[in-house]
């Protein structure tokens, strides 16, 4: 991976915040995540957390046993290092689209220009790359198929949002993995169980893996619930 330019501050008492000054979206991406995965595997001394973006890293340290300088050199050097990206993996997600389970499946189609089966199709026609694993603990954000338009969130966020929950909001989808607060808007909700507090890892995707969701019926919700998500294969 070619070298990239980097702008570095500070970010509180114990916390350093690195932009990856590239044009390229991609890029960006590509070396946000080769960052965060050298910090990972180094672990510098005093490294305490490493959260990597779409186009930032944010890292915390411990100034009793560093200081901000060196771990700033520490990003800067490893920056410059080459990466052989991890290879992606493909999973498979059954989705129950509309009625309770996606209650602004009709309204999201409708802001598109769409009938509600015609987002579910395009919704469903291609993977969807997760950038990035997120809030609310370790939920998929994912890039996919090109959509008519920007899906914009709810006004008024609701109080909660059962797990599994698929939402739009822009151009991306998110899955809430556990029951939170949320505005995206629902379309679908998957059976399966994404997150795991009790089996390591906590959940099975990372940054780079594809997801493609499969519409099912309502009737296959109880033979599939609570089933955990499993890759089906490598990505092509």
């Amino acid at each position: 991976m070619p070298p990239v330019r980097l702008s570095c501050r500070e970010y509180g008492d114990a916390g350093l915040l690195v932009e990856v000054l590239e044009e390229d979206p991609g890029r960006r991406w590509a070396h946000t995540q080769a960052l965060g995965a050298q910090l990972r595997r180094q672990q510098p001394e005093g490294l305490v957390d490493v959260v990597a973006a779409f186009d930032s890293v944010f890292v915390t340290f411990d100034p009793l046993r560093t200081d901000r300088a060196t771990i700033e050199a520490t990003v800067v050097e490893l920056a410059g290092h080459k990466v052989d990206p991890r290879p992606p993996r493909r999973f498979e997600l059954p989705v129950v689209y509309g009625g309770s389970h996606g209650p602004d499946l009709e309204d999201t189609a409708d802001r598109l220009g769409l009938t509600p089966d015609a987002l579910v199709r395009l919704h469903t026609s291609q993977d969807w790359v997760v950038r990035v694993v997120a809030s609310p603990v370790g939920a998929p954000l994912m890039d996919g198929p090109r959509l008519p338009g920007s899906v914009p969130r709810l006004e008024v966020p609701r109080p909660r949002v059962p797990p599994g929950s698929l939402g739009l909001s822009g151009a991306q989808s998110i899955v809430y993995n556990a029951a939170s607060p949320g505005g995206w808007r629902l379309i679908g909700r998957t059976p399966l169980t994404l997150f795991d507090l009790d089996r390591p890892p906590h959940v099975p995707y990372a940054p780079g893996d594809r997801i493609r969701f499969v519409p099912v019926p309502a009737e296959e919700w109880d033979p599939l619930a609570g089933h955990p998500l499993r890759p089906t294969e490598a990505a092509p």
